[in-house]
């Protein structure tokens, strides 16, 4: 029988932990008193917290307030007895993590498995010698005092165990106020002991860290009282519009997108003009916008990174490489690559360029022998002394670019984590200096450029080799699009070599704006299938050959659902990648298995990884302990990882043409569902050119000529490289 009586509030000892799990945790607990002392009219109480509703190991001898519905329910025990039993029924959001007060903290200390070691003796002698100042010692991280007490490994394991209940606190506190825990320890991991205090000066500070507009308001308003017009909301609104639409790809906002934005997140009584202009006037008074001369928008790290970009360049004008015979070396290289590979005059041109420059740009389509160029002026650098060192933004990419130049390629990432750990680019030793050629360069973002030319000296000469016509990077900003306007060297071949291959001339004609017929059979093949049946269709082909194959989707939906099959047909009897879960502290699943093919989504610099990397899970590590598996990446180099990376880790048997970063495959399926409105020429175009030795396209045809006729999507981001080049040259 149970016997509801409505909400309560009780502050709850755990006693101990029945169970927990991602659905929540169900504990046994004695009902306190605010001053900590045990209710005697209730002796035990069970309660249950539902789903989300706590975000921290429930653990032995804390204090939880909660608020929940609580019931009585009689039953027979195991001894025959009729008992009662009281359970409270606790809803997300009602359940906060607290400390004890005065005395209590030497039973807290005692049960609490965290403080191991730390015995009835060794709480009582600490609370006897401190008393009420054992929490500021504590709070402090005093070893020094503690281990006037007691030893060093108790002292060590007080103060740590001590720091990781304050973390919890904190992090149940911002769970139980709506946020995802994830976001909630990125906070704690940035502020550390500090966070709640941070959070309450400034609880906007928690959109720094991927939180919601929304979730992030309710709580500030609602949770801590923020007035709507608080200078703190109206400011963080501005620059919330800002990074949203430099998360989107653009480094700049124009002024009437940014207050239409602005209405958009504030509510119907803050969209008066006055009010948006206050808050506009208090961000750049802040030093937290910027305007140009054309009233666009900047947040202060996009400006910085853009201006990096402009000195990069700028300082490289000056400088004069060595005069040389290049056309001797080009006849040279013609003659030992034999008749097959003359040079037209783009090339020939695009060879002086790098030759004669200390910051080049060469741009081109598909087969319009960019490779070529590319072997052609590392003969000619080395013959003026410089040392070369060949970068690609993919490592898939370095991949065939050194079969192509029979030369060493690395990712950008891995030339940043070499820079990091003490590699120096100068112009010591025997060569003038070094060379850096960057290919794909259409791929690699502003973030990533950036990152780039501050660690190199300005004597660094700098060549941009890629193709325009691609998607824009997935990162935010454009660098090769913004430099093919004449305002830097640049040479853009146009011809199509006679020799080159059937994809190349399919891309080149949807380049055109136009899907052509294709031969049932041969190297470009099209299949008409309707939206329904795609996925199932792309899997089966996969299957059919799944070595350096990928599927290339234009939605995420699409390709998260082939990589389901893919990894149910593959994988799924292999070991999976667990972590244990700090929200329970018990072994979670991941989805990801021993053999599945991965992909990171979010540079890691540190760890030689940059957003596009690939690889594939080799090993899986059950023990406890940090490293969770290894994984062996496009670069060749095996690495082990933690849970830290999950987030930026999915399968990669499918993908969306974004996520391909410059990446290329033997053979490519391309599925363009009906039922899209991103895809445009730029992003078809994209991925039939990944293919080095067969494309399939899936689809229906009419619907792929639109998407192919349609507007350049890459025309819709807004950036301000260009702008500021031509102002920088302006006022030289």
């Amino acid at each position: 029988m149970v016997n509801f009586r409505g909400d309560e509030s009780h502050l709850i000892r755990v006693l101990s932990v029945i169970a927990q799990n991602r659905n929540g945790a169900i504990l046994r607990g004695q009902c306190l008193t605010d001053s900590g002392e045990i209710v005697v009219s209730r002796e035990e109480i069970v309660a249950r917290i539902q789903g989300r509703g706590v975000a921290v190991p429930v653990l032995p001898g804390q204090w939880w307030a909660m608020k929940g519905k609580i019931s009585t329910k009689r039953f027979i025990n195991a001894s025959g007895y009729l008992t009662e039993q009281d359970q409270l029924e606790v809803l997300p959001g009602d359940a906060i993590l607290t400390l004890p007060l005065g005395a209590h903290i030497v039973d807290y200390l005692n049960c609490n498995p965290r403080f191991k070691g730390v015995g009835p003796a060794t709480s009582d002698k600490l609370w006897k010698t401190f008393g009420d100042h054992l929490v500021e010692k504590l709070d402090a991280g005093d070893r020094a005092s503690l281990e006037r007490v007691v030893s060093q490994s108790k002292a060590l394991a007080l103060v740590r165990g001590w720091q990781a209940e304050r973390l919890d606190k904190v992090i149940q506190w911002l769970g139980a106020n709506g946020l995802e825990p994830a976001v909630s320890r990125r906070i704690v991991a940035h502020f550390g002991a500090e966070a709640e205090d941070k959070i309450h000066e400034n609880p906007y500070r928690i959109l720094s860290f991927a939180a919601g507009w929304r979730e992030v308001d309710v709580f500030a308003t609602q949770k801590l009282g923020v007035a709507r017009t608080d200078d703190r909301r109206l400011s963080a609104a501005v620059e919330e519009c800002v990074y949203r639409r430099f998360n989107r790809g653009d480094t700049c906002v124009p002024l009437p997108d940014l207050i239409r934005g602005i209405r958009r997140l504030l509510t119907a009584e803050n969209t008066q003009q006055h009010v948006i202009d206050a808050a506009l006037g208090f961000c750049e008074r802040a030093g937290r916008l910027f305007f140009d001369r054309q009233e666009n928008a900047y947040s202060p790290g996009a400006s910085v990174l853009e201006d990096r970009v402009v000195k990069c360049i700028v300082s490289r004008q000056g400088h004069l490489s060595p005069a040389f015979n290049v056309d001797e070396l080009i006849n040279g290289y013609e003659t030992r690559e034999g008749n097959g590979c003359p040079l037209n005059s783009e090339q020939r041109a695009a060879v002086h360029l790098v030759a004669d420059h200390h910051f080049a740009v060469i741009t081109g389509g598909a087969g319009c022998g960019k490779t070529t160029v590319l072997k052609a002026a590392c003969l000619v650098l080395e013959a003026q002394g410089y040392k070369i060192i060949q970068v690609a933004a993919a490592g898939k990419a370095t991949r065939g670019m050194q079969e192509s130049t029979g030369r060493a390629v690395q990712t950008i990432a891995s030339l940043l984590q070499d820079v990091t750990e003490g590699m120096v680019i100068d112009s010591s030793g025997p060569a003038i200096g070094h060379a850096i050629l960057v290919f794909e360069a259409d791929k690699v973002d502003l973030i990533t450029f950036s990152a780039l030319v501050r660690e190199l000296p300005h004597t660094v000469k700098l060549v941009l080799i890629g193709d325009p016509h691609q998607l824009p990077p997935v990162g935010p900003g454009l660098i090769l699009h913004s430099l093919t306007n004449g305002i830097v060297p640049h040479v853009e071949l146009k011809v199509a070599k006679g020799y080159e291959s059937e994809i190349s001339n399919f891309a080149n004609s949807i380049r055109n704006g136009v899907f052509p017929e294709l031969h049932a059979n041969g190297p470009v093949r099209f299949t008409e299938i309707c939206d329904s049946e795609m996925a199932e269709f792309a899997f089966k082909e996969y299957l059919s050959s799944p070595m350096d194959t990928v599927v290339l989707c234009s939605t995420r939906a699409l390709a998260k659902n082939i990589n389901q099959r893919v990894q149910d047909a593959l994988t799924s009897s292999r070991s999976e990648v667990m972590f244990r879960s700090k929200e329970t502290d018990f072994w979670a699943a991941t989805r990801l298995r021993e053999g599945d093919q991965v992909i990171c989504t979010r540079n890691n610099w540190h760890l030689g990884l940059q957003h596009g990397s690939m690889g594939r899970i080799v090993s899986v590590d059950h023990h406890d302990g940090d490293q969770i598996g290894k994984i062996e990446w496009d670069d060749g180099i095996v690495r082990s990882f933690n849970e830290t990376l999950l987030d930026d880790l999915k399968p990669a048997y499918a993908l969306t043409v974004h996520e391909c970063q410059g990446a290329q495959w033997k053979r490519v399926l391309v599925c363009l569902p009906k039922r899209n409105k991103v895809a445009d020429q730029t992003l078809v175009y994209t991925a039939v050119t990944r293919a080095q030795s067969e494309v399939l396209v899936l689809g229906n045809r009419l619907a792929i000529q639109e998407q192919v006729g349609r507007n350049l999507f890459i025309n819709q981001r807004f950036v301000g490289l260009s702008k500021r080049l031509e102002v920088t040259k302006l006022s030289a």
